[in-house]
Parts: C-alpha cells; structure tokens; sequence
C-alpha cells in the first residue's frame, strides 16, 4: 500500500490539499513558537545595544576618574621652532624663550678614499681600529683582518652598536672616491668622535663634516647652555625640544617665542559634554526600546537602569550637588551641562569641582560595572535559556507534526484502497445482475 496515493484517484477527494490544511492548523503552535522565539532574540540583540551605549558611558569617565586637578596645558607661540610638553608639576606663567644654536651631533670623513667599498684597507695582522665618543668615553675595538674591506669595516663598526653610525659615501672624484663616513648619535659639544687608533689605510685622518655643538638659547634673558635639543631640567614640568635656531638671536629683530602654562578648563568642559552625551545617548536608546508596543516594553529592567543611573547624577559628592556645578536634568530627564555655572565654579573652587566629578565618575564607573558585568548579562542569559527551550518545543512539535503528516498519508491511501475495492466489488456485482437479466 503506498502512503502517498494519487490523490483523490478513486475517490474523487483532493486529500493532498485535505492534508495540507490538516497540517497547518497542527502548525499554528510551531508558528506561535517561531514568534516567541524571535521576540526573544530581539530582546537579546537589543540588550547587546544598550551594553555598548552602557560600555561608551563607562569609557567617557575615566578621565575624571584619574584626574583630580584641572590639567595643565602648554602652548608655544612658534611650535616650528619650539615645541613644548607638559607635566602637572609645571606651574602656572609665561615664558620669553630666544634659541641661539642647536645643538647637534659630530661628523666625520676619512681624508683618503679607496677605489671601491670591497677594496682592502688592512694588510697583515694584529692591527685594530679603536674609536670612543668624548673624552670619558667607552673605548670600542675592532680587530683588523688581512684582506679587511671598507664594508667589512663599516659593519663591524655598526655591530658595536656604539652611538656612532659608520656609512660609505661615494664622492665620484678621483681615483679613489669612496670614503668613510662616521656620525655619532649623540648631540652636544664634548660629544666628540675620537679615533684612538687606526692601522686602516685611513691613518687616522678625519675631516670635520659637522661640529659637535650644544644648545644655546634664552629663558627670561637668562641665556643657558645644554648638551641636547630637549630640555627637561631648565623650567619644572616642562620639556622644551627646539627646533630652530634663530639666525638674528641678539639682535632687535630676534624671533621671542612665547610659552604660556595654564590650566586647562576646555577639556574639562570638552570631557563632561562627552559624559552626557554618552549618558543621553544611553537613555534615550533605552527608552526608545523599552516604549509600548517596543522590543522591550514593560520589562522593569530597563527602568531599574535608568533609575540607578539617574541617582547617581542626583547624589551628593564631598557634601556637594552636581547641580552646584553646572550639571543638571531637565524635565524629561535629559542631562545637561550650564557652561556658565560651570566655568564660574571651575575659576573659583577648581579643587572643589574637581574632587566632586571624580567622586561622581567613582560612583558611576561602580553602578555601571556592575549593570555591564552581572545584570545585563543575566538578563541576556536567562533570554538564552528561553530561546533554547522554545527551539527544544518547537523540535519536538516539528517531530510531532512530521508524524502526524505520515499518519494521515496512510489514513487516506488506506481509504482510497478500500474504495477501489468497494468500487471493484460494485461493479461485479452490477454485472452479475446484469447476466441474470439477460437470461430471463
């Protein structure tokens, strides 16, 4: 007997669409199911939304956080021949700053060149190049071989990794045109390339290229001399890196670069607008999820965030309100920055601010990791565990239905073969009859 009969053949009923529609009222459980399930994964995807707006809120107070006192910046009226970095031992001023000379680093050339950088510069044994760097140097030696090139020698001279820097130029005049090249990578005046002892065909004899010097330059008309171009120990809690010398230092057309210390109040405003609009964005985005007729609506969760967020920005810090300072909701619950109480307070108790937003941001980071870290990810977790148990329903309905669907085939086939039988059995009958007629 086949379960999948040719459908309605002797019967004349259109089981196929019979069974069909059999089969999609089973259905409308799976269908239920499928919704939930779905509704389910939105609220997971949406919970994953607000994570990161909740991890971009987090972010935006670590500055308060490590900041307990409005930063000090530095600026230089002519960062192209001066630039200027801060640290919060710098106090607050101005400084008058001239540069004379910078300071630079010593260079050399062999007198003598030789016809080719793979041409031998040593002949025999026990000969050695020795070179320091200044008087009080570290005396470094190189051992020369029989046959020793000028590459051969430029690379063992690199290897010490010494502070000078060995290279072979090609001047292209005479017969022997290339020449050895020795540039040390400290700047400053006693900074000197000393060659102790040379037995390469060199002999010793070196050319000034460039001259160690020191920096000189001007603070307040003090003038000041140092071995290199940043300055760290001139003026506390600033490095100076000059970049340019002056060529009318000393004269009445001298270029005065101008570096002024303050501190800085514009990041102190730049990074609390950051704050609360991460804080807006946050809300807002929750909101909008948790609105009638929302992937989250009447879920609770969203409130008890919302709420605990909104206590921290209402409590009191160093028996201080953020409403003192400038920060403050407004009827539906929108953060927002007063620039004017703000700056105010910031010009006239800047400790006092201060200490109060890292008290705020020390709360705040502690709320939220604790939403970030253990609600959220419950909620999302038991979202799962639901998700897994519809799909585990709806396998089983699938299965039940699959069964279902089989056991209807065979109902039906069953019933078109007894028709066809009761068909077969009619229709000998009617001829049987027929034959009696006739023989009347």
């Amino acid at each position: 007997m086949s379960d999948n009969p040719i459908s309605g053949l002797f019967s004349g009923l259109d089981t196929s669409s019979i069974i069909s529609k059999l089969i999609a009222i089973e259905k409308k459980p799976l269908y239920a199911l499928q919704r939930k399930k779905t509704a389910y994964e939105k609220q997971i995807s949406s919970y994953g939304d607000l994570l990161s707006k909740l991890s971009g809120l987090k972010d935006s107070l670590s500055f308060f956080q490590t900041n307990s006192s409005i930063p000090i910046t530095a600026l230089s009226s002519n960062p192209a021949m001066l630039s200027v970095n801060v640290s919060k031992e710098a106090a607050i001023g101005s400084y008058d700053i001239e540069i004379k000379q910078l300071a630079s680093a010593h260079r050399i050339i062999s007198s003598s060149g030789v016809q080719s950088e793979t041409t031998s510069i040593f002949s025999g044994t026990g000969g050695f190049f020795s070179f320091k760097v200044g008087e009080n140097g570290q005396v470094y030696e190189i051992n020369l071989t029989d046959g020793m090139t000028l590459i051969d020698l430029r690379d063992e001279i690199n290897g010490k990794n010494a502070g000078v820097r060995a290279n072979i130029i090609n001047t292209g005049l005479g017969e022997n045109p290339y020449k050895l090249v020795l540039s040390s990578s400290i700047t400053g005046a006693q900074k000197n390339i000393i060659i102790t002892q040379d037995d390469t065909t060199f002999g010793g004899n070196y050319n000034n290229i460039q001259e160690p010097k020191n920096a000189i330059f001007k603070i307040n008309g003090v003038e000041l001399e140092r071995n290199t171009n940043t300055i760290s120990d001139a003026i506390e809690g600033l490095t100076l890196t000059l970049n340019k010398a002056d060529l009318n230092y000393g004269t009445p057309n001298a270029t005065n670069i101008s570096v002024t210390v303050s501190q800085d109040i514009a990041i102190i405003r730049n990074k609390l607008n950051i704050l609360v609009a991460q804080y807006n964005g946050f809300v807002s985005v929750a909101k909008t999820l948790s609105a009638k007729g929302q992937v989250l609506a009447n879920d609770s969760t969203i409130d008890n965030i919302i709420n605990a967020l909104r206590k921290v920005t209402t409590n009191r810090y160093n028996d201080n309100i953020l409403v003192n300072i400038g920060l403050t909701h407004d009827r539906s619950g929108v953060l927002q920055v007063n620039d004017s109480i703000l700056s105010s307070e910031l010009s006239k108790n800047p400790k006092e601010v201060m200490e109060t937003l890292k008290s705020m941001a020390e709360s705040f980071d502690s709320t939220l990791s604790s939403i970030i870290n253990n609600l959220i990810p419950s909620k999302k977790d038991g979202l799962s565990e639901s998700v897994k148990r519809v799909e585990k329903s709806m396998s089983s309905l699938d299965l039940r239905i699959t069964k279902k669907e089989e056991t209807l085939k065979k109902q039906f086939a069953k019933l078109e073969q007894t028709i066809n039988i009761m068909q077969s059995r009619g229709d000998y009958l009617v001829q049987q009859l027929s034959k009696l007629s006739n023989r009347k």
